[in-house]
Parts: structure tokens; sequence; C-alpha cells
């Protein structure tokens, strides 16, 4: 079981000092340069005046593994993110929450205003892309241009409101 909880700085710092190898890569890829486990969290930290959703999340233990926010970037649109401890140590927590949130993910947009979410990954993470299609996400496509050099390639996610404007679904010749 998992037990999502409301944003609170002291656990996310906890969560930033022992960030996931790859999660931390990819956060550095994300923000184009090197960044300590501070700035990592001074950038989370800062999106939370702007979040429609922030959430600490802690395995039975109370342990808190992983943080998770969700911003609008436009009217019914929004960005998702989710940094969590070794996904190694957290495995079925991290699975449990992308299974929970693929379950509520629907009523909880439908109540934010949101018709669409949106998520980045780092194309080479080793589990990531697969976190986000089992939380529901669909792959859209392959962006480069990340990283403070510009050649990380990074895949765009999206869930988008069933009913609404539906994904381009690639057909098969």
């Amino acid at each position: 079981m998992i037990h999502p909880g409301p944003y609170e700085d002291h656990a996310a710092l906890e969560i930033f000092k022992r960030l996931d190898v790859s999660d931390y890569r990819e956060a550095c890829l994300a923000r184009g340069a090197q960044a300590s486990h501070l700035e990592l969290f001074a950038d989370w930290r800062q999106a939370q005046a702007a979040g429609a959703l922030s959430l600490i999340l802690r395995n039975d233990a109370g342990t808190p593994f992983a943080v998770l926010a969700v911003v609008p970037t436009a009217r019914g649109v929004a960005q998702g993110a989710f940094l969590a401890r070794s996904h190694a140590a957290y495995r079925w927590p991290i699975a449990r929450a992308a299974l929970q949130i693929s379950r509520k993910i629907a009523e909880w947009a439908r109540g934010a205003g949101l018709h669409r979410i949106e998520a980045r990954c780092w194309a080479d993470h080793p589990s990531a892309p697969r976190f986000l299609g089992a939380a529901g996400f669909h792959l859209e496509a392959q962006v480069p241009g990340y990283g403070p050099d510009g050649n990380a390639c990074f895949l765009q996610f999206a869930w988008v409101r069933k009913g609404g404007t539906e994904h381009v679904q690639r057909t098969e010749s």
C-alpha cells in the first residue's frame, strides 16, 4: 500500500537527498546542467505555488519515497512529474503508485478541469517509460535536444481524457 499525503518540505528534501541515480540524471538533463540535491529540491519547491497537485508518497512504514506534482501549463493541460528514491529498494511502492495513478487519474483530472496531462522522461531511463505506461500515459514522441550539450533524448508521454481529444494512433501497414 502507498500513502499519498500533502507536500511537506522536510519529506521532499529527504527524497531529494536520496534520489534514484537515474531520476537524478534525468532531472539534471531536464534542467540542462548538473545540480546538487538542494538545487533540484529548490526547483521542485518553487513549483509548489503553481501546482494543481503536489504529493509526498509514503510506504507502509511511513517512509517518504516519492514526490509527485501536476502543474497547469495551459487551459485544461498540465505537466506531471514523479521523482523517487531508489527504484530497486522501492520497486513495489513505485509499481503500486503507477497503478493507483492509473485508476484515479481520470476522476482527479475531471475535478481539476484537466483533459490532458503530459509527462516526459529521459529515453535511457531504465524504468520511467514503463512507469508512465503503467500509470496510464501513452508514448507520443521522442524529443531530442536535452542536456547541457543537447545530446540527450526524452520521451513525451500524455494522458488524455477519454471522450475528449484522443491520441493519434499509429497504424500498422
